[in-house]
């Protein structure tokens, strides 16, 4: 069974598309104008879905130099009120 289809296949075959997407195989879907979906399980995207300590670790925020998300770090840091937690007040 193909794991890629066109809209008009899809729809003939859903319950196939369903039953491949739950043993683990998205199943891909595109329309003519070239837009596509894919099927996943629940079980397979909630696997994969990403959260922020991911995104913020994927996205370069987590380099051994400073960047413009550091620097803007340091400048809210500066600007906290000094009743702020002890753990966000700037040091120095």
């Amino acid at each position: 069974m193909s794991d890629s289809w066109q809209a008009a296949q899809a729809r003939a075959h859903f319950s196939d598309i369903v039953d491949a997407a739950i043993e683990g195989r998205p199943q891909f879907i595109r329309r003519r104008d070239g837009h596509e979906v894919v099927l996943v399980s629940g079980d397979y995207f909630d696997r994969t879905k990403m959260n922020l300590k991911t995104y913020l670790l994927s996205a370069g925020y987590a380099g051994d130099e400073p960047d413009a998300f550091d620097a803007a770090m340091e400048t809210v840091r500066g600007r906290l009120p000094p009743m702020a937690p002890r753990s966000l007040r700037r040091k120095g």
